[in-house]
């Protein structure tokens, strides 16, 4: 029997590697045909050596040997993010305009793996360049790194020159915070600001007609009045403090500071500067915020003398090159699937949340042989109605395998987010999670006045006052009874959505209407509302996934969409040591200048076929 198994195992391990050298040979025939097409020896040479250096570089990776000693070197740089988004390849040429991403999956893979690596001795976080995120995910990976601490009795080290809101919350859980001795810690506390663009739209005879059900619905506001409304301000108010009241909390537990004392700091940040003679790096150090200040030449030495490498300054590895080493295990398989970004219509790149994408991400989870649950990580303020139930269609048919579908909140779950929810088996958030605004929104912009103005006139003929329906911008007055079947369409949606509610969360449609009509909740309000089963990280959601598959022994499996086509490109470019170039611009006209364009840009989300939506524009914040 023994003989048999090890023929079969043989058998199937032979076809793995035919497999193998049959998808190489055709990738090489598909690179000959490339090459074939382009007209000269020279650049035939030069693409050909490109392909060389790629191939060269890619397994290289998987060469690396740690020592003893090494800390694992966790470079923030950027935003952090659910899913990084696709980037064009001629941004590799030219300074992007764009932050870099950071995906928060991976660091915390990273760290996890470092718990149980004799080799790794420390971390080692640099938060210079670190922009910021969602509060739930900066402090999702903050207790990622508590628990790193608290498990292992590893230490942890926080570098950076000057430390922001953002930063700081994660160096934070470091046993050493340096800062430079030029540098500081700039807390100022919350801030939820947005700008308004009617008075804008009149002046360009721009008539915008908003079709919405809740009055905490505020996402258009923007468009249709000249300040935040009173439900909006209240409802903001109440879940900025609830989300700041935790922050503050865990900063003061983190580095042992007395209760008040950060909101202390943010109140009365001009006197301390003061008596500190607006030395914000003292001031830092005396007030127990920083450990140690140094310039960098001072932190380079540092690092070198408690990590010594003959081979380079200090001794450290990537994240990306210490990822490579993660081992695969056991046939069960948990699927992972991300809704981030902006729910839209259609097909999406990586960073948005395409319906039809996440469908067939979905339709893959469920072809798959071995899964026994599916993780929802869910990262989005909403969007288009009829692509968040093209996902929720999809979710409900892997329900009907009696697969268990487990969601976890990210920074935002909104909307078209919680839609998409509403029906799982079990429902995790962060307490900083901003979650509900169950509501529905439509727009129309009648520019009739302004198309005079410049000269022009609508002519033709329609087969019905509602022909122009989905154009979303009319040059004529829509009519009566079009404005009646818009706002028909949205109260019976907003119904649906009372309705999902209910039956997926087992509450009475009067209770969840009290809790709807548009408003924002943080996690730990909706915990008390119902709309969450219970506080706790994507760590919770595996081990819940686990307890209602039934499982010991699983492994992890992200359906994921690709990246981009010029991945090749990146990594070419990176081993030339040509780098993307992001530089934060405190600019006070540019900064202006993109307040009013992100205004501007929101109305790319706005793809519906029936511009219908459950988007929570007002819920996004960020530090």
């Amino acid at each position: 029997m023994a003989q048999i198994i090890m023929v079969k195992k043989f058998s199937e391990n032979m076809d793995f590697f035919k497999k193998i050298i049959f998808y190489f040979i055709k990738f090489l025939k598909s690179i000959w045909i490339f090459i074939s097409y382009i007209p000269t020896f020279f650049i035939r040479t030069f693409t050909i050596l490109i392909i060389i250096f790629i191939i060269f570089g890619y397994f290289s990776k998987f060469t690396t040997n740690l020592k003893t000693g090494t800390a694992l070197f966790i470079q923030m740089d950027g935003v952090l993010v659910e899913q990084a988004k696709s980037r064009r390849s001629f941004d590799l040429f030219f300074q992007s305009s764009e932050p870099k991403e950071i995906e928060i999956n991976k660091i915390v893979n990273a760290i996890k793996m470092a718990e149980y690596d004799k080799n790794i001795e420390s971390i080692v976080i640099d938060l210079s360049n670190f922009i910021g995120g969602y509060p739930a995910d900066i402090i999702y990976l903050s207790e990622i790194l508590l628990k790193f601490k608290e498990n292992t009795k590893k230490s942890i080290i926080a570098i950076a020159d000057y430390y922001s809101q953002s930063s700081y919350i994660l160096a934070s859980t470091a046993d050493e915070i340096i800062a430079n001795r030029n540098g500081g810690v700039s807390i100022y506390g919350w801030s939820s600001k947005r700008v308004f663009i009617k008075n804008l739209l009149d002046k360009l005879k721009i008539e915008v007609i908003e079709f919405s059900k809740g009055e905490y619905k505020s996402a258009t506001e923007i468009f249709t009045r000249e300040s935040m409304s009173n439900e909006s301000k209240e409802a903001n108010e109440k879940l900025q403090r609830s989300i700041w009241k935790f922050t503050a909390n865990f900063i003061e537990q983190n580095r042992n500071l007395e209760m008040g004392k950060i909101n202390f700091y943010i109140d009365n940040i001009d006197d301390l500067a003061k008596d500190n003679n607006f030395d914000f790096a003292n001031l830092g150090l005396n007030y127990g915020l920083l450990d140690s200040l140094k310039t960098r030449s001072e932190t380079q030495k540092y690092l070198s003398n408690k990590f010594p490498d003959s081979k380079k300054d200090w001794r450290y590895i990537n994240v990306n090159e210490y990822l490579k080493t993660q081992p695969i295990n056991s046939e069960n398989i948990i699927g992972v699937i991300s809704v981030a970004g902006t729910i839209m219509d259609g097909n999406q790149p990586r960073g948005t949340a395409g319906g039809d994408n996440i469908s067939l991400l979905i339709k893959a989870a469920r072809e798959e042989k071995n899964l026994k649950a599916i993780i929802l990580r869910v990262n989005t303020p909403g969007g288009s109605a009829f692509a968040s139930e093209l996902i929720r269609e999809e979710l409900r048919e892997i329900k009907s395998l009696e697969i268990p579908i487990i969601v976890s909140m990210g920074g935002v779950a909104a909307s078209g987010g919680y839609w998409i929810a509403a029906e799982s088996d079990f429902i995790f958030a962060h307490e900083t999670t901003v979650t509900g605004s169950i509501g529905v929104a439509a727009l129309l912009f009648n520019a009739q006045e302004t198309a005079k103005q410049i000269g022009l006139n609508e002519d033709g003929i329609e087969k019905s006052p509602f022909s122009d329906f989905n154009n979303g911008i009319l040059l004529s007055n829509p009519s009566d009874r079009l404005i009646d079947f818009i706002q028909g369409s949205v109260d019976k949606l907003y119904d649906d959505f009372i309705d999902i509610v209910s039956k997926g969360r087992n509450l009475s449609p009067d209770k969840v209407n009290n809790i709807a009509r548009g408003r924002v909740w943080s996690g730990s309000d909706a915990l008390d509302k119902g709309l969450v089963d219970e506080i706790g990280s994507f760590d919770d959601a595996i081990n819940k996934a686990k307890d209602l598959a039934d499982i010991v022994d699983y492994r992890i499996k992200r359906f994921d969409q690709k990246k981009s086509d010029f991945i090749f490109l990146k990594k070419f470019f990176g081993l030339m040591g040509i780098q993307e170039k992001y530089s934060s611009n405190k600019n006070l006209f540019y900064n202006l200048k993109n307040d009013f364009l992100k205004t501007i840009k929101w109305s790319e989300n706005l793809n519906d076929p029936d511009n219908l939506y459950f988007l929570c524009d007002e819920c996004i914040v960020k530090y």
